[in-house]
Order: structure tokens, then C-alpha cells, then sequence
């Protein structure tokens, strides 16, 4: 295969009023050079008008791996005279880069590295005169904010990547300030690490080696990586590992082979020969029968892969002209990853397991966590995943691997408008018990959110936008499936770590929220799940014996776009054919829970407990809320007064909450939708309105959206 010189990007990352940062890979060391410009200057063909100019020089992380994330900065002219000192906001501008390798004095600008022209352009100067990628900033408060937002990209999962549905939306509003998408969030799984397809893996395995320069060994294994077939890798993980993936057949191990998917994901140039051949077979040593199996997999995730390879040109120009966030999930490192405390216990304790963790971390930080805010990242850090990388025995493979298992400082801020926070839900858990569901957040991980906030400079009672990769306010018919049947087989079969399987964590995170930043109302944008909604939820803490205060309340706004490409037929059936039409029966209802805040619990309908309520009052060490289903014009206090005319209340609750999911336009469901699709929320503050539409990519350019609207209630701000 013919290595490019860039392996990947340029993609706009971290994009604000005071620098702008552009991240790539080249295979040769190289310096960068960024130059930013006005559009407006570019059609008056006044191109050396730069406002904004940075340089850097590539990270050596292998022989043929060198990433570089170059911040531009507003300049000064050499006359003396100060231009601009910040960028203008809600103005189109643009950007050009120069690659300088082997010491060469003249650049490769985006041009002269065939970036502009043809099928591959990253510009939409097909469409328009634009010459260059461009994007805008966030700063007028009287323009509606966009923001596009997705999650779980499986590369051979079915359907069409609807990431590259952002490429169509940005096109159609290329020069409109007002319509283009400001920021593009990913909200988790950007790869596959544990489930990779069968053509891939083993051009992975070696483009990894020769990214790097070197084969890592793998800790507990006696071959090479390059000795091990395809499909072979599932009992690896489970014995060595303690992995609890059950599609690990081609789980990722090195450094190499996490940096490879990477490239892979977002460059056709990176792609295998076979990509273009018409059939293919595995090179398994098996028995006929589980080979013929095998075959017809292989060609089905084939033909997955073409669909995906054929839309990466639109996927790198969505990723060049918007300005980018990402945080992990759990399949950014392996499925399960922290799912419980025996899990994190196991894992720890394991040198394979820990090696393939700490090499998925620290390649999530190359490739996503770097671009989100480089402010985060000290030298220290820095140091010890080059030093450990380029293999000198400067860092020693267990101090890399004790340095990264212990950061926990990925959760970082977002200059939009509102407040944007991204909050790491992997990495900072606080666990009761060894099987048993999880806090999402920690204590300290709560800690660092509201550090997070006050070092952006947001101010309490101002609404806010909080990132969660799984939803904070979920679809409850699921939720409850999922938990039923993890009770009956255990946590690592059906994924049991929604916010509302620890109940205890999910009050005292929202409790945490609405004491300590006080926001007007707050937006959940979530991913995870395999399928979408938008829900309307109140959270309110009501005054008791220990808090004299008078009430508090919240708006809560969930949306939730997913999958990008990844859901399976058996996941829209059971989402779409099954739990959506049984909730369209009670759609004209709304879940109202009135709790109490204990350590241990669970929540029970109204109707359980009417048949119980000779045998105990409420509340009691095995039960921590009340669920009612209220009619759409009844309030909360409504569902108290319920509560309190069929019990005697011992204690007064601490808190109610209610949710409702919208239904949903455009679709043939009413509220949940199963499709691969994107999310896009328009925040208009005048309107007093949040709509989120889910975009549904078809082939030939064709996209469905399904939308529905928020009304953000009076009392929350002050609007004209």
C-alpha cells in the first residue's frame, strides 16, 4: 500500500475567538503552518490578508506516525500596526494549511496536496466559489446556535453512514451564518475497538506495525500479532484480558492496530486492496462448516465496508469544515469497559487487560481527546505516551500504563452558546457493590464538572448543555427490559449501566446539577443507545426537614441521536416494531417519580404499591421512589397529592421528576426512532424553542428528518 503523506485531516478541532486549532497525522515528520483568513478577503482575491497564523512542528509517535495539532492565533501586521486581536464571530471564514517535510523551504499547501480538486476536495467549491475549508464561530447571542451531534460509528454495521448526512447540511448552508452548524459533537464509540471487521483486521495489524515502526508484544501472549488469524482473538481477551466482549474475535491489541482503525476511519487512502475486490474468503484454519459461516459473514461485512469506503470523502470535508468535539465510550476501548467493579477489579489486575486499555486511551487522545482542549494536557503527559511510543526505553511500559489507567481529567468545556460540557462517564465511577450497576460520575468526577464550568466562566442559573454519552434521562420501557434481563443472566450480557439502573447516582447528579450550577434549563445531548428520542423532563428538589430552602426546579431537555452506523435489524425491531408502539399507548401520559433520597431501593408503580399499602408505609430501606403515570395536564404536585391521599407519608419526599417523551415528525413512529440517523439541535433563545431533528441518510444523497420541538417553559430566563 501506498502511504500518503497525510494519513489524515485536516480536521478543524477546537475552534474559539482567540485560536483555532488544526489537528493532523502525516506519515514523515513535518512542520505545520495554518493560515486563516476571512472568505470575504478570498473572493476579493486578497489571500495574503491572513488574521490568524500558527505554526507547529509533528509528535514523532512512529516511524511513519506524526500527528501535529497547530493553533492559529488573530496576528498582527508587520507595519505595526494591530489588525484583529480576536476572531469575528458569526462570519464565514476559512483556512489554508502548508505541510513542510524532509526540510524542504517550500510548503504543500492543501492545493498542491490534491485537497481542493475532484471527488476527494475537502472545500465545497463544487457547490460554490468557496476555495477553501471554512467554518464559523459562535458569538452573537441573537443567532440561532446548531449543533450537529451523533454516536456509534461501526465501519461495517448496516445502512449508510449518516455522518456523511452532515456533509449535505453544511453544504446546503455553506455561506449562510445564520443556518450552518457551529460544532459537530461525537458522543461516543467513534470506533469499534473490541468488534472489527474480518476484511480489516489484518491490514490493520500490519499498516499498524509500519505506522509505528516496530511489533508491541502483547502481554501473555506467546506469537505475534501477525501470527494470529482472523476471528481468532475472542478467547485472548477473555482469558488474558478479562474482557467480557462478546464479539471480540478481532479485538484490537496494540498501539498500533488502535491507530491504524483510526486512520482508517476517517481516510479512503488508508484502506486495504480488497475494499475494491468483488469476493474474498478467510484465511482461518477451521472446519468446513464454521468456514462456509465465516465466508458468508466475511462477504456480508464486505459489502458493509464498500458502503461506509464509498462516503469517507464526505465524512473527511464534514470533519475539515466544522469544528469538532469528541469523548469515549465504551467501545472506543472495549465493550463493558468499567461496567462494574469485578470488571474494573479483573481488567486492573490484569497486564494484557491493562496494556490494551492504556493503549486504546492513549490513542483516543492522539486522534480525539488532544483537538477538545490541548489546555488540559501537560508536558508530563505528553511526554510519557511519546516516550513510551517511539520504543527507546525513555518510558518504561508499566510507568505509561500507571500514568494513563490513572488520568482523570478527560471531561472538558465547549465555547458555544450556551455552555457545552463534555463529561467522562468511563473512567471516574464510583461502584457499591461488585456486580451491581454503577454511578456514572463519581464524587470527584462531580467535582471536576463544576471546575470545568467555573473555569469557562459560566455563570449559575445561565442554561447550559451537558455531553453524556449514555442518555441522563433515558427511554424508560428499555431501560427496563434491559434491566430485567440483565437480573436474569448479569450485568455484562445486556449492558446494565443507564443513569436509571443506579438510581442513587442519577438523583444525586441532577441534585448536584441544579444545587451547585443552578442552570435555568439544561440539555442533555447523549448518544449509546441504538436508537433516538427527544424527551421533555422536570426535575424539581422540594423543601423537607433538613433543607428549609424553598423548592428548586430544572428543565431538563434529553436528545439523543443514535446510531451513526450501527444499528442491526434486531435493534430496530425490538425499539421500533415493539417498545414504540406499546408506548404510543401511553403517550398521553407522562412519568412522574417521587422520591426519597436513600442509599438502596427501587422504584415501583403506583399500582404494586396499593396492593402493599396495609403491609408498610413509605418511605422504607427497600424503596426509594414512587412511579405514577399522570395525564399530560396533570403537574407534579398533582401526582404529591395523589401519592399523599392513598399513603401516610412518613417523611416528606426530596425530590420529583417528571418526563415525557415528544413524538416525533416525519417518521412512521411516533416517538423513538431506530434508523441510523444524525442529530441536529437549533437553539433559538427568542423563540424559546430547542428543535432536534434526526437526519436519516439514504443512498443519492437523500435525507429524512424527523423532528420534533421543545417549548423552554417562561420561568426559566429572561427573554424579551
Amino acid at each position: 500500500m501506498s502511504v500518503p503523506i497525510i494519513l489524515s485531516g485536516p480536521i478543524l478541532r477546537r475552534a474559539e475567538a482567540d485560536r483555532v486549532c488544526i489537528w493532523l497525522a502525516t506519515s514523515k515528520p513535518a512542520t505545520i503552518k495554518a493560515h486563516i483568513y476571512r472568505l470575504r478577503d478570498l473572493k476579493n482575491n486578497t489571500r495574503d490578508l491572513a488574521i490568524g497564523i500558527g505554526t507547529t512542528k509533528t509528535l514523532r509517535l512512529g516511524q511513519m506516525l506524526h500527528v501535529a495539532l497547530v493553533i492559529a492565533s488573530p496576528t498582527i501586521k508587520s507595519d505595526g500596526i494591530q489588525k484583529i486581536n480576536r476572531f469575528p464571530t458569526d462570519e464565514i471564514l476559512a483556512y489554508d494549511t502548508e505541510v513542510f517535510v524532509d526540510n524542504d523551504s517550500r510548503g504543500m499547501r492543501l492545493n498542491d496536496l490534491g485537497l481542493l480538486s475532484g471527488e476527494s476536495s475537502i472545500a465545497y467549491n463544487n457547490q460554490t466559489s468557496i476555495p477553501l475549508p471554512t467554518f464559523v464561530l459562535s458569538g452573537n447571542d441573537h443567532t440561532p446556535s446548531t449543533i450537529l451531534h451523533g454516536s456509534c460509528r461501526k465501519l461495517h454495521a448496516q445502512g449508510e453512514d449518516c455522518l456523511a448526512a452532515a456533509d449535505e447540511i453544511i453544504g446546503a448552508s455553506v455561506e449562510d451564518v445564520s443556518k450552518r452548524p457551529r460544532a459537530l459533537f461525537l458522543t461516543g464509540d467513534q470506533i469499534y475497538a473490541d468488534d472489527v471487521a474480518m476484511p480489516l483486521i489484518q491490514h490493520i495489524t500490519k499498516f499498524g506495525i509500519e505506522l509505528l515502526g516496530w511489533e508491541e508484544p502483547i502481554h501473555g501472549l506467546n506469537k505475534k500479532l501477525t501470527e494470529i488469524g482472523i476471528g481468532e482473538r475472542q478467547q485472548i481477551v477473555n482469558d488474558h484480558a478479562k474482557f467480557t466482549s462478546q464479539k471480540a474475535g478481532n479485538h484490537l491489541l496494540s498501539f498500533g492496530e488502535f491507530a491504524a482503525i483510526y486512520l482508517l476511519a476517517w481516510n479512503a487512502q488508508n484502506w486495504p486492496d480488497i475494499i475494491h475486490e468483488r469476493d474474498s474468503s478467510t484465511s482461518n484454519n477451521r472446519n468446513d462448516n464454521n468456514k462456509t459461516e465465516d465466508n458468508d459473514a466475511y462477504r456480508k461485512q464486505l459489502d458493509h465496508l464498500k458502503h461506509a469506503y464509498h462516503v469517507l470523502p464526505k465524512v473527511r470535508r464534514v470533519l475539515a469544515n466544522i469544528s469538532t468535539y469528541m469523548i469515549f465510550d465504551d467501545h472506543d476501548i472495549t465493550d463493558d469497559w468499567n461496567i462494574t467493579k469485578e470488571w474494573h477489579d479483573n481488567v486492573k489486575n490484569s497486564d494484557c487487560g491493562k496494556q490494551i486499555v492504556c493503549n486504546g486511551l492513549a490513542a483516543f487522545w492522539v486522534f480525539q481527546g488532544w483537538g477538545n482542549n490541548p489546555d488540559l494536557y501537560s508536558h508530563d503527559f505528553i511526554d510519557n505516551i511519546t516516550g513510551y511510543l517511539q520504543n527507546d526505553g525513555s518510558i518504561e511500559r508499566q510507568d505509561f500504563e500507571y500514568y494513563i489507567w490513572n488520568f482523570h481529567g478527560w471531561s472538558f468545556s465547549v465555547p458555544t452558546n450556551p455552555l457545552s460540557i463534555f463529561v467522562d462517564c468511563r473512567t471516574q465511577r464510583e461502584y457499591n457493590s461488585q456486580r451491581g450497576a454503577p454511578e456514572l460520575l463519581s464524587e470527584e468526577a462531580l467535582q471536576l464538572l463544576s471546575r470545568t464550568a467555573q473555569q469557562a466562566k459560566y455563570h449559575n442559573s445561565d442554561p447550559i448543555i451537558i455531553v453524556s454519552p449514555t442518555p441522563v434521562f433515558g427511554f424508560e420501557l428499555a431501560e427496563k427490559l434491559q434491566g430485567y434481563l440483565a437480573h436474569l443472566s448479569g450485568p455484562y450480557n445486556w449492558d446494565l449501566e443507564s443513569w436509571s439502573a443506579s438510581e442513587h447516582g442519577f438523583t444525586h447528579f441532577i441534585t448536584f446539577l441544579v444545587e451547585k450550577l443552578g442552570p435555568r434549563y439544561c440539555v442533555f445531548l447523549s448518544g449509546d443507545v441504538h436508537y433516538s428520542f427527544t424527551m421533555d423532563a422536570k426535575f424539581t428538589l422540594l423543601p423537607n426537614d433538613d433543607r428549609k430552602e424553598e423548592e428548586k426546579r430544572m428543565q431538563a431537555v434529553q436528545l439523543t441521536s443514535s446510531a451513526l452506523k450501527s444499528t442491526s435489524f434486531g435493534g430496530r425491531l425490538l425499539i421500533g416494531d415493539i417498545l414504540d408502539r406499546i408506548y404510543e399507548f401511553i403517550s398521553n401520559k407522562k412519568t412522574v417519580r417521587i422520591g426519597w433520597n436513600v442509599q438502596s431501593g427501587s422504584s415501583k408503580h403506583i399500582d404494586e404499591l396499593l396492593q402493599e399499602q396495609n403491609k408498610s408505609n413509605i418511605p422504607n430501606e427497600n424503596l426509594s421512589s414512587v412511579v405514577l403515570h399522570l395525564d399530560e395536564s396533570s403537574t407534579s404536585k398533582n401526582g404529591l397529592d395523589i401519592l399523599k391521599s392513598h399513603f401516610e407519608v412518613e417523611r416528606t419526599p426530596a425530590w420529583m421528576e417528571s418526563r415525557r417523551i415528544l413524538k416525533t415528525s416525519g417518521y412512521k413512529h411516533t416517538c423513538v426512532l431506530a434508523d441510523n440517523n444524525l442529530g441536529m439541535l437549533i437553539f433559538d433563545k427568542y423563540s424559546r424553542t430547542i428543535k432536534h431533528e434526526l437526519l436519516v441518510y439514504k443512498a443519492k444523497d437523500a435525507t429524512n428528518v424527523c423532528e420534533a420541538t421543545v417549548q423552554i417553559a417562561p420561568w426559566v430566563g429572561d427573554f424579551p
